[in-house]
C-alpha cells in the first residue's frame, strides 16, 4: 500500500470521517444538546471531535486524490479490530443519545480520545523511524542472499515499538515481499535485522520502496511510511561441474599443433632456469652475461607451454514465443558458458579466453586485454536471448579466430542448424571448431549441475 496510488480503503475512510465530523459538529450546532447536558466542556468537545474527524477524512481524501500534496510516503488504514472499535463506539454515542445517559456519553468520549492517541502515537514514531537496507552487489543464482535492514529511531523522548520494515524485491520470475519485525528501538539509536532469500533464477533483481508501518500501542489505527530506496543485485548464472570429458577434449585440442616451437608458433616458451652447458646444447641459448660472471658456460632453459586460447561463442536464440523447456535450456546453457569460462581463467595461466555472447545485445570479451571478470559476469547475469535467424555474426566470428591457435566452442540454443549452416560456408571450417548444444543430451557429455552433485 502506498500513497503513489489510489487506495479505495482510504478513501472512503476519508469520505465517513470528513461526513461524520460536519454531521457531528452541524447536529450539536442545531440541537445544543451536549452544551445543555454536559455545559461548555462538553460543548468543545463535541466540537473538538467533529472538526478533527472532519479534518482527517479531507487529509485523506487529499491524499489519496492528489498525493503530491499530502505528506510524502504516509499512509494508514484501520484494520478490522479498529472497524470493530469505532462500530462500538458509534453505538455507545447513539445510546447516549436515545437513553439521554451521561455514562454512555462519557464511555463514548473515552473511547473515541483512545483512538486519536492511538492514530496521533503511530504517527509521531512513524515521523522519526529512518529506514536503511543494504544489499549485496553480486551473488550466483542457488546461493542464499542476506540483506541487512536498519531502522533508526529519530524521535528524542519515546521508543519505537513493534515496528515493521516492508521490504520489496522485483525479477521477471516474481515478487517478494520479505517483513522484519523490530520489537524496540530506544530513542535516538539504532537496531539492526536481516532477512534471508536464495534467488533461483540470474537476473537483475530490484529493490525499490521500503515500507514501515505500526499498530502500536493499541491496535486500532495501521500507520505507514514508503520509502523510495532504489538498489538492485546482480544473480550470476550458477556454476556447476565439467565433466572429465570436457577436459580431455581440451587436451586432444592442444596436442593437434605441431607447428614448430617459437616466438609466433603456436606454443609460447616459458623461462625455467639457467643451468650449465651440456654437450648438444644449442648454443644460442647460452646466457653470456652470466656465463661471464661465474666463469662457466650457462645456458637458459625453457619449457614448452602447451596451453591453448579457448573462444567461447554463444548463441543465445530462442524462438518469439518459446517453450518452458528451452527456456531452461537456455539458462542451463549459460550456466555451462560461465562453469567453462571460469574454468579456463582459474586453470591456465598461459592462455587467454575470449567470449562472445550472441543475444539481444552482442558483447565481447577478450581475456588478454580485460582483467577484470565481474565485467563478463555482469553481461552473463543480464544476457537476453534474440529471435535473429542469421548466422552471419557467428560466421564473421569464426573467421576472425581462425587465424589464432584457439580451441573454439559454439554453444547454441540451435546446435543442429548452426551445425550444419556453418559447415556449409565456401571458406572452409577450422578443424578445432567444436558444437555444443543446450539439449540435455549434449549437455550431459560435459557438464553437470550443481544441483545434480
Amino acid at each position: 500500500m502506498s500513497s503513489a496510488g489510489l487506495n479505495f480503503s482510504a478513501f472512503w475512510i476519508g469520505i465517513f470521517l470528513m461526513i461524520f465530523g460536519l454531521g457531528l459538529v452541524n447536529w450539536e450546532l442545531q440541537t445544543g444538546m451536549f452544551h445543555e447536558r454536559v455545559g461548555p466542556a462538553g460543548y468543545a468537545m463535541i466540537m473538538a471531535l467533529g472538526t478533527a474527524c472532519s479534518v482527517w477524512g479531507l487529509k485523506e481524501l487529499v491524499a489519496q486524490i492528489w498525493p503530491r500534496f499530502a505528506a510524502r510516503g504516509y499512509y494508514f488504514r484501520i484494520p478490522r479490530e479498529g472497524i470493530a472499535y469505532l462500530i462500538m463506539t458509534f453505538f455507545f454515542f447513539a445510546g447516549s443519545i436515545l437513553a439521554h445517559s451521561n455514562l454512555l456519553l462519557m464511555v463514548f468520549s473515552l473511547m473515541v480520545g483512545a483512538f486519536m492517541i492511538n492514530g496521533w502515537l503511530t504517527f509521531t514514531l512513524l515521523q522519526g523511524a529512518v529506514p536503511r537496507r543494504k544489499v549485496p552487489e553480486r551473488t550466483m543464482a542457488g546461493e542464499p542472499v542476506g540483506v541487512e535492514v536498519e531502522l533508526e529511531n529519530r524521535v528524542l523522548w519515546v521508543s519505537a515499538r513493534l515496528m515493521t520494515v516492508h521490504d520489496r524485491v522485483a525479477h521477471d520470475s516474481g515478487e517478494l515481499e520479505p517483513d522484519i519485525l523490530f520489537v524496540q528501538v530506544l530513542p535516538r539509536k539504532k537496531t539492526f535485522g536481516q532477512y534471508q532469500f536464495r534467488p533461483a533464477r540470474r537476473g537483475r533483481y530490484e529493490f525499490s520502496q521500503i515500507d514501515v508501518t505500526t499498530r502500536f500501542p493499541l491496535g486500532l489505527v495501521q500507520r505507514g511510511v514508503s520509502r523510495e530506496q532504489p538498489q538492485q543485485l546482480l544473480v550470476y548464472p550458477r556454476i556447476g561441474h565439467l565433466q572429465s570429458s570436457w577436459r580431455q577434449q581440451s587436451q586432444n585440442s592442444d596436442e593437434m599443433a605441431t607447428e614448430v616451437r617459437g616466438a609466433t608458433g603456436v606454443f609460447q616458451d616459458e623461462f625455467r632456469q639457467l643451468r650449465e652447458y651440456r654437450v648438444g646444447d644449442d648454443r644460442r641459448m647460452i646466457h653470456w652475461r652470466t656465463s661471464a660472471r661465474l666463469n662457466e658456460l650457462m645456458v637458459c632453459e625453457y619449457q614448452e607451454v602447451r596451453d591453448r586460447d579457448l573462444f567461447l561463442i554463444f548463441d543465445a536464440w530462442l524462438p518469439e514465443n518459446p517453450t518452458p523447456q528451452q527456456s531452461e535450456e537456455l539458462e542451463r546453457g549459460l550456466s555451462f558458458v560461465t562453469t567453462a569460462a571460469m574454468d579456463a581463467l582459474h586453470a591456465n595461466r598461459h592462455s587467454s579466453l575470449f567470449v562472445e555472447l550472441l543475444g539481444r545485445h552482442h558483447f565481447s570479451w577478450r581475456g588478454d586485454v580485460d582483467r577484470d571478470p565481474d565485467l563478463l559476469l555482469d553481461e552473463l547475469a543480464v544476457l537476453e536471448p534474440h529471435q535473429e535467424e542469421s548466422l552471419e555474426t557467428m560466421r564473421l566470428l569464426i573467421a576472425g579466430g581462425r587465424h589464432r591457435p584457439r580451441r573454439i566452442v559454439i554453444i547454441s540454443t540451435r546446435q543442429e542448424v548452426v551445425r550444419e549452416v556453418v559447415y556449409d560456408w565456401p571458406d572452409g571450417l577450422p578443424p578445432e571448431v567444436e558444437f555444443i548444444g543446450t539439449g540435455q543430451e549434449s549437455l550431459n557429455q560435459f557438464f553437470v549441475d550443481a544441483d545434480d552433485d
